[in-house]
């Protein structure tokens, strides 16, 4: 039997203990498969290891609403739980729990808190499940500035639907770490919290790059921030759905289907691309340079974030 070590860990999940063996490798759960055997991408192991920690157990996810709301905000919380409860194909439950209060008590379930962003802009969540009452901040302001934009009439309902995308465990598409492949995104803005590249253990590697995702930026000025194919390609999404990759991602995390690669049997040759992709950070199996370590903890649809508050 392999020797066991156990380590302290603070990641984008929190503090939590992780069983390594006498090599450094995380202890994989009952019935995870390795991935090491992939030629593309990364290892996986420590995200499915970290994932399974914080996910939410049955894909039961409890909230209750701050009642201070303005009825628009209302509707649209109403309508992204709708969405996602009434999604043919995601097995996740969204289920109010009463009353809304502010405690430590009981089991883990998200609150949507009407914040008062009076110092800037603030809609965010926290990634996956933290224990107990964890937040949805949805600030005043942004909430205002989301309605201010008159030609896409549900923004808000998309910007409630990003954050509870974090709240199931999504993190920021532009910050994938291969993301360097696929987008431009301009030096300035690359120093930005929420433009930087993020280690690799917040995703899995068994998924195309999503320019469509609920959880990309959308570009409001191609100098900065654009597809490397097309710049006219749209980034991102104003409408409160989920593209077709985000549902297969939240099926294969909590639903048990197959990843994307696995389905279309391309796990060996989904990255062969990039090795001879300049733009990209990776040359065949060997990292070119990995992202520095950066601690996350709320991710943020609008301004810059602080990484815990």
């Amino acid at each position: 039997m392999a020797n066991l070590v156990f380590a302290l860990s603070t990641g984008f999940l929190g503090i939590i203990f992780i069983i390594l063996t006498s090599d450094n490798q995380p202890l994989l759960a009952a019935g995870q498969q390795t991935q090491t055997n992939f030629s593309f991408g990364w290892e996986d192991e420590y995200f499915y290891f970290l994932f399974q920690e914080r996910s939410w157990p049955d894909g039961l996810i409890w909230f209750d609403v701050d009642p201070t709301f303005s009825p628009r905000v209302k509707t649209a919380i109403n309508y992204a739980i709708n969405y996602i409860n009434n999604h043919p194909d995601l097995c996740i439950k969204w289920l109010q729990r009463y009353p809304y209060r502010f405690d430590s008590n009981g089991s883990s379930w998200v609150s949507f808190i009407n914040y008062n962003d009076t110092s800037r802009t603030t809609c965010n969540s926290w990634i996956n499940r933290r224990g107990g009452q964890q937040f949805i901040k949805l600030g005043i302001n942004c909430v205002k500035d989301k309605l201010l934009i008159t030609d896409k009439a549900l923004l808000l309902e998309a910007t409630v639907l990003h954050e509870m995308g974090h709240a199931m465990g999504l993190v920021h598409e532009q910050t994938r770490p291969d993301r360097d492949c696929y987008i431009y995104v301009s030096p300035s803005l690359a120093t930005k919290l929420k433009y930087k590249r993020n280690p690799s253990f917040a995703y899995t590697s068994q998924f195309p790059y999503d320019y469509r995702s609920i959880m990309h930026y959308e570009s409001y000025n191609l100098r900065n921030f654009r597809a490397h194919d097309n710049a006219a390609r749209k980034l991102g999404r104003g409408d409160p759905t989920l593209s077709e990759l985000d549902v297969h991602r939240l099926s294969h995390l909590y639903c048990g289907r197959k990843s994307y690669c696995e389905e279309h049997n391309n796990c060996a040759t989904l990255y062969d691309f990039a090795k001879t992709n300049p733009k990209c950070w990776r040359k065949g199996p060997v990292y070119a340079t990995d992202p520095p370590f950066i601690e996350l903890g709320s991710q943020e649809h609008g301004e810059e974030i602080d990484i815990k508050e």
